[in-house]
């Protein structure tokens, strides 16, 4: 999982404050080196291993006891699932609707837990990437999805992956940034006086 570079998070938290400025929306980003172990998987993947390793030994040698195959069965178990487990094997593997779906509520817990659903305007957004799971999540309060939801953030993030594809995930956090500020401005234009409720800076978990 690629981290960000110390260039790379200055980078995003400019474009954080270049893209409030031309608003009034407040933005939050988040990268995610993984949202969840995915135990299932694992656990899944090294089953599948010891089956295959008692076929193997029981092809390989008919005469085996029931020991050797059951060591051989226990070794495949634990050498795939900690494989799995311990990197990012198991996000990769996990069917897309079920790492979609765990973005999506990690997005929504994080929107509600960093204040952006308290604003007095309802005019928060944030960007969630999660990188072993290469899921992108957009979440915005309802004044903000009435006006620009659905298909603005479907172009965001499609423009994020895209950029994400070559391995600078830095910039791709940037465009997706200064996207966001640009659909922003044309629907929540930045007032007089406007307060700086959510702290400008980047989230690493």
């Amino acid at each position: 999982m690629q981290r960000l570079s110390e260039a790379e998070r200055n980078a995003v938290v400019a474009a954080i404050r270049e893209a409030e400025q031309g608003t009034s929306a407040e933005f939050v980003a988040v990268v995610a080196r993984r949202i969840d172990r995915h135990h299932g998987v694992s656990l899944a993947l090294g089953l599948a291993a010891a089956l295959l390793a008692g076929i193997a030994i029981a092809g390989l040698d008919p005469w085996a006891s029931a020991w050797k195959a059951l060591a051989g069965q226990c070794v495949a178990f634990a050498f795939f699932y900690l494989c799995a487990d311990l990197t990012p094997m198991a996000a990769r593997l996990a069917p897309r609707p079920m790492r979609a779906a765990k973005a999506r509520r990690l997005a929504h817990l994080l929107f509600l837990d960093r204040g952006l659903a308290g604003l007095p305007a309802r005019n928060g957004v944030l960007l969630l990437v999660a990188l072993a799971e290469q899921q992108v999540e957009i979440v915005a309060d309802h004044a903000i999805d009435k006006l620009a939801g659905g298909e603005a953030w479907s172009a965001v993030v499609g423009s994020f992956a895209t950029r994400a594809r070559t391995g600078e995930v830095g910039a791709a956090l940037v465009a997706a940034l200064k996207e966001l500020g640009a659909i922003m401005a044309r629907h929540f234009p930045p007032e007089g006086s406007q307060a700086n409720r959510v702290p400008d800076r980047l989230i690493e978990l």
